[in-house]
């Protein structure tokens, strides 16, 4: 009779601590799906905020840039005779002072 009573203890704490522990399961579920949401809705902005269409309307309209045309492009070659072409002062980078 007391190896029956101990036995329904055991049993009842162990039921116990499983129930607590679904409890827990539960909330972590939960939680993991707030986040999956959080992170899909933070995608999406950041999506909305890098489209190329935001991006040229927001670049032409207030920072007044226009695509640069072709006429404006060189090639690799042409970059480096240009640069050959300078001094070597107005092709160093200026550091405000700093060494």
């Amino acid at each position: 009779m007391v190896v029956f009573v101990g036995l329904l203890v055991a049993l009842y704490s162990i039921k116990a601590h499983t129930l607590a522990a679904k409890a827990k399961v539960a909330t972590f579920e939960q939680a993991l799906i707030s986040e999956r949401q959080a992170i899909q809705m933070l995608s999406a902005e950041i999506a909305h905020l890098e489209s190329p269409e935001r991006l040229r309307v927001l670049s032409s309209g207030q920072l007044n840039l226009q695509p640069t045309p072709a006429s404006r492009t060189m090639t690799l070659a042409q970059a480096a005779q240009v640069i050959a072409q300078k001094p070597l002062s107005e092709t160093t980078p200026k550091t405000g002072g700093v060494q």
